[in-house]
């Protein structure tokens, strides 16, 4: 039984929505960030959907699925993370820095 997975090539749509929510989280952060710091920003939340997480929420799955297939229909963006450590390695940096901006945020006083 191989062990290694580093050169087994995964599907486009693995790839693509694995970029997608590395992006999207953080841009999840941003948001958090962006609605604490600026009261205009949790009211246009507020206005949207009647609650400002609920607009969060879609916005943020909204993103995640956009992007997931976009970046599936995009032949040129997903060659580069045809490897599984390579995408691992992409999501988990970009779900520790999304989370790491919340946490930052929160420790440093909101």
């Amino acid at each position: 039984m191989q062990t290694n997975t580093g050169n087994t090539g995964v599907s486009k749509y693995t790839i693509s929505f694995g970029l997608s929510l590395a992006l999207a989280s953080g841009v999840n952060a941003v948001l958090v960030v962006a609605k604490e710091k600026n009261p205009a920003v949790m009211a246009g939340l507020q206005r949207m959907t009647g609650h400002h997480w609920i607009s969060h929420a879609v916005i943020v799955l909204g993103l995640f699925v956009g992007l997931g297939f976009i970046f599936a229909k995009s032949k040129g963006v997903l060659g580069g993370f045809a490897s599984v450590n390579r995408l691992i390695g992409v999501v988990v940096t970009g779900v520790v820095i999304g989370g790491g901006i919340i946490v930052g945020f929160y420790l440093m006083g909101g």
